[in-house]
């Protein structure tokens, strides 16, 4: 399994926490201050979102749990109020925030999974999961605590 280094690698350690723990302050320090809190259930699964617009990035907690972080590094096409993340130099030490599918894979390897415009990465014990863009460059990088 690979490691990463970076603000991601903050995010990575504090999936799985419940909500309210000061450890999850870590990762809002990172995209903060500014927040919208958007709850729903689902099924009896209730889903609590604290989403950043201007710093393109939303926390999901699935149950109280924190089960993903989500960035984007690129414009966002389909929500044009999202800004995208404020740091992306230091999003994951030594790859671009918009490198392109290759350059992903040769930094971590190959990918657990793959899908049209995803991969996925098994890394620090959790999961990495990037999107790509119609330009083929990293848009959002999703830190997971689960394989979804």
């Amino acid at each position: 399994m690979t490691t990463v280094s970076g603000e991601i690698a903050v995010m990575l350690d504090v999936l799985g926490h419940r909500k309210g723990d000061s450890r999850i302050l870590d990762a809002i320090v990172l995209i903060g201050p500014k927040m919208e809190v958007s709850e729903y259930d689902f099924d009896g699964e209730k889903s609590t979102y604290y989403v950043f617009k201007d710093a393109g990035t939303e926390l999901l907690f699935e149950d109280d749990v924190l089960a993903s972080i989500m960035v984007r590094t690129q414009p966002d096409p389909e929500d044009e109020t999202y800004g995208q993340y404020p740091r992306p130099g230091e999003l994951v030490e030594g790859l671009s925030a918009t490198a392109t599918r290759s350059e992903v894979t040769a930094f971590l390897g190959n990918p657990e999974r793959t899908g049209p415009s995803f991969d996925r990465y098994q890394t620090n014990n959790r999961y990495l999961h990037f999107e790509f863009g119609p330009n083929g460059r990293v848009a959002r990088i999703s830190a997971l605590l689960e394989p979804v």
